[in-house]
């Protein structure tokens, strides 16, 4: 895309922290804990065989010849999605003062539920700008601890999702690169399932976590939403678990986010405060670029697309 960084020229994310530079566990008693995140939710009622065949028939529209190069979306896709974001950044982002979001004074001023992962505890050893970086698409790859189909991460794919894109509802079906994977019902409560991370076993496994930035974002609700009201931060774990804080400007109120990564399909899918309904999907390299779409569900009744618009950090503002 005109305009767009290549992937591999932003910051490299810095060495990590030693366990002796994580915080103490004290830090947490200010911090009330959000069980809900953690919980299925039941009108996700699909059974595992399921969600394998949904896996299953996502993994054909990677290995089927006929269906290669659907994970790079046609110029016109790409000149949408930076085309929506440009009304952002034109008539949002300058009045606001980003970095007083997300720094120490900020965070003690903004305490909340938090999930059981969440990179709040390991934050302290950087500095705020830190957690606005973009990583390299590389980087990710290198980061996780598991190991992933070699045909799933040959190639990074970036989720487009509508009409034209490559994720598209078409008569109560999904289909992924042009390969059809589920009912629009069974796609939903997928996202959920993934979405829903069992809390960690101690507070000690919990602090023990390391975490990559995955940055900070405008959340764009649709093209004419150019003054957002909410404001997005991201990173993932080694283990590929997504954690967040979701800032409503207006109303000075946050909320956590959890979720994780798919090994078998880089899907990215995260749950958002207590709500038990709602539930985002996104692709993770859609998180290392400059504008992300996302699918956002409510229930297995209603889709909406949204757009999440990369924020610099600003070091000159006071």
């Amino acid at each position: 895309m005109p305009g767009r960084p290549d992937v591999g020229d932003r910051p490299a994310v810095g060495n990590r922290p030693g366990v002796v530079d994580r915080p103490n566990l004290g830090d947490r008693s200010r911090w009330s804990n959000n069980t809900v995140i953690s919980q299925r939710p039941q009108w996700v009622n699909m059974d595992r065989s399921v969600n394998v065949n949904i896996n299953n028939r996502w993994n054909t529209a990677f290995v089927n010849p006929a269906q290669r190069g659907w994970w790079s979306p046609a110029p016109a896709r790409m000149g949408f999605w930076s085309g929506w974001a440009g009304g952002v950044r034109r008539s949002w982002i300058p009045a606001h003062r980003r970095n007083i979001w997300f720094t120490s004074v900020w965070w003690s001023g903004h305490p909340f539920p938090v999930g059981g992962w969440h990179f709040h505890f390991w934050r302290h050893s950087f500095p705020a700008s830190y957690w606005w970086r973009a990583p390299a698409w590389g980087r990710t790859t290198t980061w996780f601890t598991w190991s992933a189909p070699p045909v799933v991460w040959a190639q990074p794919v970036f989720y487009d999702y509508g009409s034209g894109g490559n994720v598209v509802f078409q008569d109560n079906d999904v289909y992924v690169g042009g390969q059809r994977v589920a009912t629009a019902e069974e796609y939903a409560m997928s996202a959920m399932d993934l979405a829903t991370v069992p809390p960690p076993q101690s507070d000690e496994q919990a602090a023990a976590a390391e975490w990559l930035p995955l940055g900070t974002f405008a959340v764009s609700t649709n093209e004419k939403d150019v003054e957002p009201s909410h404001v997005l931060q991201l990173a993932v774990s080694k283990e590929g678990i997504v954690s967040g804080t979701l800032h409503n400007i207006d109303t000075d109120q946050c909320q956590t986010v959890q979720g994780q990564v798919d090994k078998e399909t880089q899907r990215v899918a995260f749950r958002i405060g207590e709500s038990d309904s709602i539930v985002a999907e996104t692709g993770l390299y859609n998180l290392t670029q400059e504008e992300a779409p996302v699918l956002i569900h409510f229930g297995a009744e209603r889709t909406e697309n949204y757009l999440l618009v990369r924020l610099e950090y600003a070091e000159d503002e006071n």
